[in-house]
């Protein structure tokens, strides 16, 4: 389609081969904004840069607000001639910051924010800024749906980069980022270049799942989009907190037989109000959800999808069962959100063929949890096989655990209980998922979050694209 034509701008090699050589140069020549450390401004643009109220201490010496493709160009063009490293920034919503480094520049292209759609193709052209929900409203009037974050302010950029664990992804591509067909990108050496399966290859390799470990800058994504489900509804089967193991052995159990657009996902919440009455046991504080999404046309096609776990005996020992509740991608973005309000915030995770083993480290540490915002979930993948790029790794479930608190005097307390947690963990994991992966406290395992021959590869790629090391490697702290 037309949509796929790159639309490189010319003036990049002009900037490339006349780069700012100043800082006074650098901001008479970009539409965006510049901010170096000492500014007055600096520090509240710097914490303004983390979505979360946990602000790593890392600092950057200039921070460019890019308003166009052309202002990335420039940015990346000033790094590399006064050998500045580069990160880039979309929206902040990475666990550990990854983004925020000491020295160096910080590249914000959080305010590319351009969307176009081929209709005919189903093929979107995103810029870099662009958030979740904004995709999905963009395309709901077209009939289309992207498998986006689950939170709808998440920026499609850095999520996508690091494969994407998004809505539906089982049945949409298996992991998002399978769904980017082509990119713009800015390199190390200040070029502008269209990429793809067939031109440069290596480039669209690492694009589809090296993440914070990029050694170039995003501008745009060609999306390949789905046809939007008519009927997406969602079933709550709540049960007792000792009843976990048996919730999870059934999903194990059904899991192979379900359609690959019912998502099904179980996750550790403080007891209701009204439940706390029926509850049982030492654990009354905590119940079990699991939830199944249908990604359905018809009510009666989400029936059918649901029957697996509905004539399953463990399902009738739930304490209450919602059924057939209407959610459309934007009610599923507001249940998400509601978990995930603004606080000091960390995560980790595992894949793992091994949930049994795995669910009862998590029952086990969920009882001497230090805060009651620490969420657990458990999300049935299947049996998937990926096409050859960076994103390589995965398992039958993903475990991650979201660890949120309020007070920086809790820190150590919550930062050591999800360490401790996913210690006991390590044994049954297949591999991490690295946009959640607590890369503070298990940067040396990084490469665990590719299967090892990809490891290798990103990084023979990095030394061949990248030599001069303008990019930022993975963060190690």
């Amino acid at each position: 389609g037309s949509l796929l034509l790159p639309r490189l701008s010319p003036a990049a090699t002009v900037i490339r081969n006349n780069p700012a050589k100043t800082l006074a140069a650098l901001k008479s020549r970009v539409a965006g904004t510049v901010v170096e450390r000492g500014d007055p401004t600096y520090e509240p643009w710097r914490r303004s840069m983390i979505w979360q109220y946990r602000k790593f201490r890392r600092y950057p010496d200039v921070i460019v607000q890019a308003e166009t493709e052309a202002d990335v160009v420039e940015a990346v063009n000033f790094a590399r001639h006064n050998q500045l490293k580069i990160t880039t920034r979309s929206g902040g919503h990475s666990w550990s910051g990854c983004y925020l480094r000491n020295e160096g520049v910080l590249v914000d292209v959080s305010r590319l924010q351009k969307i176009e759609v081929d209709t005919r193709t189903g093929i979107a052209v995103v810029e870099a800024g662009v958030i979740g929900r904004g995709l999905s409203e963009y395309l709901r009037p077209h009939g289309l749906a992207f498998p986006t974050a689950h939170c709808g302010m998440v920026p499609l950029s850095g999520f996508l980069l690091g494969g994407g664990l998004g809505l539906n992804s089982g049945a949409w591509g298996g992991m998002s980022v399978f769904n980017i067909v082509e990119l713009d990108v800015v390199t190390a050496e200040g070029e502008l270049l269209h990429v793809n399966e067939n031109r440069n290859p290596d480039l669209f390799w690492a694009a589809r799942g090296a993440g914070p470990g990029l050694f170039f800058t995003v501008t745009r994504f060609y999306l390949r989009c789905h046809p939007l489900p008519r009927a997406i509804s969602t079933d709550y089967y709540t049960f007792h907190y000792s009843d976990m193991l048996q919730v999870v052995e059934m999903v194990e159990e059904v899991g192979p037989s379900l359609d690959p657009n019912l998502e099904v996902l179980t996750v550790v919440v403080p007891t209701p109000p009204d439940l706390a009455a029926q509850c049982k046991g030492d654990q009354c504080g905590r119940v079990v959800v699991m939830t199944a999404i249908t990604f359905a046309d018809t009510l009666a096609q989400a029936k059918q999808m649901l029957a697996p776990i509905e004539n399953h005996p463990t399902s009738k020992q739930a304490l209450t069962v919602l059924k057939n509740r209407s959610t459309p991608m934007e009610v599923l973005y507001q249940d998400n959100e509601g978990p995930f309000p603004q606080r000091r915030a960390r995560a980790d995770n595992i894949y793992t063929d091994n949930i049994l083993d795995s669910a009862g480290v998590l029952s086990k540490h969920m009882l001497t949890s230090p805060s009651d915002g620490n969420t657990p979930v458990i999300l049935w993948r299947g049996d998937l096989t990926f096409p050859d790029a960076a994103c390589s790794t995965t398992g039958l479930f993903y475990l991650a655990g979201y660890a949120q608190w309020d007070h920086a005097e809790d820190d150590h307390a919550n930062q050591d209980w999800l360490k401790n947690f996913y210690d006991e963990m390590q044994p049954f994991a297949s591999g991490f998922y690295i946009n959640e992966f607590d890369r503070e406290t298990r940067s040396a395992m990084t490469s665990a979050c590719f299967a090892p021959e990809n490891w290798e590869k990103l990084n023979q790629l990095r030394r061949q694209y990248d030599p001069e090391g303008v990019y930022h490697d993975f963060l190690s702290v």
